[in-house]
């Protein structure tokens, strides 16, 4: 009975001390919102008075972070379309040489100090800042400064229970130091991405926190049915007597558990191994795989700690298992693997906002761009994004991405430095131009660079879509820089590669970087990149190429362009939203587009003959590299998109609108596919899934510009995983200045299309003069003449057109073209509106676009768009083409 009565006062007595225990509010709180900003010369004020009341208020504008000053500005409407015109140039830059004030105001309730600790995050602030809490300094600029640091404030002790008010001076870069840039990309802005391009997080926990949980996959490439995990967090005690905490991990059905004892104020990093924790070897796991290869599987992983029962903090992290491996092939060509299978890199250049600004729906319409466009990875030149979600975005898409520092800092001038080039070196080859006139970096700039990857990839690894951390694009870090690279590498993240650069370079430490990166950047016409063996060709690595400018269709030109300026487009506007330097005029495009297509008399037809030059260059730059592998193991085409409107450098612009070149390299980048070779001109076959081909069906046509078919051919065709060969050589075609269409399909054993390409070829062909070099290009001495095209028969298409509903959000139309004439119809472009007169709808998602119709053949194609953007209007479809008889209109 005694015994009875001492367990029923043992239970109660338990229920009441954690009754009674310690409170403890576990939570990360995202400060984006409740923010305004002002210039410190405008509010003549210190911090402890900003900190109680606004002083002038008048002069502060209301915002959300992440954004530079510039862009809060615009977008509370003190500068008005700063992407029309040349308005960007007129906004003066005197408001943003001295620092400006950012404040916040956020509620904590029932704080309890002893029990409880509080840490701001700062995750990016370009480029020095002071933080206040409630008038109390907890950062100064001699400490926080380096726009790629990340900072952790103790703030717990000038925190209060109640309403809080955050105050941060932040000051703008100057000459030398190391930040973001869009180089010569775009115009560099007046504020110099002054700001908070970054999020802001409060986390709230107990005593002892919970930082940097990682979870690093391994698995054996040769046998998928089995990976091993390794997981690690960072666990501080901040008080100052020692602690026992319990930290439990749930990663979906598998627990695992360890007991840490932390003595006063002590930092520790705890790990769960296989050899220790057996339920980190997974059977049968879920691999993440690139996009076109398999399905991007995540998992989940929950940590806690706790302190008897109590929660003093808790992470989630999602990962995903796959194996990325390098190596250099018998020429030093670098290639990538994902979990055994040898990827070849389908990739494009990501950029952010011109101002940073944070743009969660653009983001997530790119990167389904990016997946529809069957391209299977990003170069991040500059460690992009305002937050994970695009990485997130990555991750669920299958988007492999290669991160790391840009050429902003690799020479002078981007640097506000001068660049000094002697007379002769202008033409000199990017790597060894950077030989000579790169930036040579002192002790302390090495170790801020340093601290800079420590931070980004402490903060980035657990993204599986990350393939490999670069450490210089135009030049390489000096081996005392590597060094220390492979160590932060080596210490926090030894699951990926490290590439020492972008660029043909060889390292003391680490041998040859397999990679080129001799352009072009300017226009080149198709056979270029089957035809070049030295420079930019369809071999190797090349980490940034292609064929120059995209001009977009008309209604995106116009909202760039005042109407004064929108013909002829050889003007100063035009050259203004080109790119910087070499890149500063349309002329080598124009000259091009001139030659091949025939003088366009006004914009909408310039327009359309854009888009098809835009189409015929980008294809066969992937198309070159997809049936030269694996001599070829990857491409990036520069760019994919554009920090603001222009006409360089973009598969579809900077309002979401595709232009030829994205449907180009759709086409181009099918997984299975039949291609023609414009060098050799034969037909290729190329299969880049993990499966065999069997019973294929390939065809050929030959049309001339008559539309008569003079050559066709049928045959059945078997093809290996991952495998490409030669399947026909295309008859030669004759006349002196006559046009062709080259149509091909690829069918399955069930007579269902898989692949098409459409090709229109010209017996006077492009021809470029290798006598001349420039470092962006390859000149021509001779250009294809397509201007018979011009003449080509009007034709009429019937137009059929359904809508239903997919999903809650979207719609889906599909759009049936039948040419019932016996003449074909050539480069019809589809275009999804607002209704029959309404404005283009953006972002949009067409299975194709920009077709051809041979006579009597009917195409279906589908078009996707979210609800929302069509402003409440029926969604019409406009037809045009290069021989429509007339647009139309459904």
């Amino acid at each position: 009975m005694k015994k009875r009565w001492y367990l029923l006062l043992s239970l109660l007595s338990g229920i009441y001390l954690s009754a009674c225990g310690p409170k403890v509010k576990v939570e990360e709180r995202i400060l984006n919102d409740n923010w305004a900003i002002a210039s410190t010369k405008d509010t003549k004020a210190d911090a402890k008075t900003i900190s109680t009341q606004l002083i002038n208020p008048e002069k502060w504008v209301k915002t959300t972070i992440p954004t530079t000053v510039l862009g809060a500005l615009v977008e509370a409407g003190v500068y008005k379309d700063p992407f029309m015109g040349k308005n960007l140039e007129n906004i003066p830059r005197a408001p943003f040489e001295n620092s400006w004030w950012f404040r916040n105001t956020f509620q904590i309730n029932d704080l309890d100090t002893n029990e409880e600790q509080l840490t701001l995050l700062i995750d990016g602030v370009n480029y020095r800042a002071n933080f206040w809490l409630n008038g109390t300094q907890v950062a100064t600029q001699d400490t926080l400064f380096g726009a790629f640091r990340q900072f952790a404030l103790d703030i717990t002790k000038a925190t209060k229970s109640g309403e809080n008010v955050l105050l941060v001076e932040v000051f703008p870069p100057q000459v030398r130091n190391f930040y973001m840039g869009f180089v010569d990309w775009a115009p560099t802005p007046p504020d110099h991405y002054m700001g908070i391009y970054r999020e802001i997080r409060l986390k709230r926990s107990g005593k002892v926190s919970m930082n940097a949980s990682f979870v690093a996959p391994d698995l054996d490439p040769k046998d998928l049915s089995k990976a091993t995990l390794t997981v690690s967090t960072e666990l501080t005690n901040h008080s100052d007597v020692s602690k026992t905490v319990e930290v439990t991990g749930h990663i979906e059905e598998i627990v695992f558990k360890k007991t840490v004892t932390l003595q006063p104020r002590q930092r520790k990093e705890i790990k769960f191994t296989p050899a220790d924790t057996k339920e980190l070897t997974i059977k049968k796991p879920r691999l993440w795989w690139p996009n076109g290869l398999g399905k991007p599987e995540l998992y989940t992983l929950q940590l806690e700690v706790k302190e008897n029962s109590t929660l003093l903090d808790k992470q989630s992290t999602r990962f995903g298992i796959r194996k990325i491996e390098t190596y250099l092939n018998a020429k030093d060509v670098r290639g990538y693997k994902v979990n055994g299978r040898e990827v070849l890199i389908k990739s494009a250049g990501w950029v952010d906002d011109l101002f940073l600004r944070y743009m969660p729906e653009k983001d997530a319409a790119q990167i389904r761009y990016v997946k529809e466009m069957n391209l299977n990875s990003l170069r991040l030149e500059g460690i992009w994004g305002n937050n994970h979600h695009l990485y997130d975005l990555c991750d669920e898409n299958g988007i492999l991405l290669m991160v790391g520092w840009s050429c902003q800092w690799e020479w002078p001038d981007y640097l506000g430095m001068e660049l000094k080039i002697k007379p002769g070196d202008e033409n000199l080859p990017i790597n060894e131009g950077v030989d000579l006139y790169a930036v040579k970096l002192t002790s302390d700039e090495e170790t801020l660079l340093a601290n800079y990857l420590r931070d980004q990839v402490k903060w980035l690894r657990n993204h599986p879509s990350i393939f490999t951390w670069a450490g210089g694009s135009d030049a390489m870090p000096k081996p005392s820089l590597e060094k220390r690279y492979l160590q932060i590498l080596q210490q926090y993240d030894p699951t990926r590669p490290f590439l020492i650069s972008s660029g043909e370079f060889t390292s003391t430490l680490t041998g040859k970087s397999g990679m080129k990166m001799n352009g072009p950047y300017e226009y080149v016409p198709p056979v270029y990149w089957f035809e070049d063996k030295k420079l930019g060709g369809a071999f190797g690595f090349n980490s940034e190429t292609g064929p120059g400018p995209q001009i977009p269709p008309v209604e995106s030109i116009k909202k760039m362009m005042p109407e004064a300026d929108l013909w002829p487009p050889d003007n100063k506007v035009w050259n203004y939203h080109s790119g910087r330097k070499d890149f500063n005029t349309l002329g080598v495009f124009l000259k091009a587009l001139n030659n091949k297509y025939g003088a366009s008399q006004n914009l909408d037809e310039l327009a359309l003959k854009a888009q098809v030059m835009n189409y015929e260059a980008i294809r066969p730059m992937f198309e070159a590299f997809v049936i030269n592998r694996p001599v070829a193991t990857g491409v990036v085409q520069w760019m994919l998109n554009s920090p603001w409107p222009e006409f360089y450098w973009q598969l579809y612009d900077y309002y979401l609108m595709p232009t030829g070149a994205y449907y180009g390299t759709k086409k181009a980048s099918q997984p299975v596919n039949i291609i023609y070779n414009y060098f050799a001109h034969t037909l290729h076959l190329s299969n880049d899934t993990r499966n065999a081909l069997s019973n294929y069906k390939a065809e050929v046509k030959i049309y001339n510009k008559d539309s008569k078919l003079i050559f066709e051919k049928t045959e059945n065709v078997n093809l290996g995983e991952n495998s490409t060969k030669e399947w026909l050589k295309v008859p030669a075609l004759e006349g002196t200045h006559e046009v062709y269409f080259l149509d091909v399909k690829l069918k399955n054993a069930s007579n269902e299309l898989i692949a098409d390409n459409f090709y229109w070829l010209a017996t006077h062909q492009d021809k470029l003069d290798w006598s001349k070099y420039f470092w962006f290009y390859t000149p021509q001495k001779q250009y294809a003449d397509f201007t018979p095209l011009n003449n080509l028969p009007k034709v009429s298409l019937k137009a059929e057109k359904s809508i239903k509903e997919s999903g809650n959000d979207e719609y889906e139309i599909s759009l049936k073209l039948t040419n019932t004439s016996d003449k074909l119809a050539f480069f019809v472009e589809a275009e999804l509106a607002k209704g029959a007169n309404g404005s283009a709808v953006l972002p949009v998602f067409w299975s194709d676009n920009y077709i051809s119709l041979a006579p009597n053949e009917t195409k279906i194609l589908t078009v996707k768009c979210f609800k929302k953007n069509l402003d409440g209007a029926s969604p019409s479809i406009r037809l045009k083409g290069y021989n429509l008889l007339k647009p139309m209109t459904l």
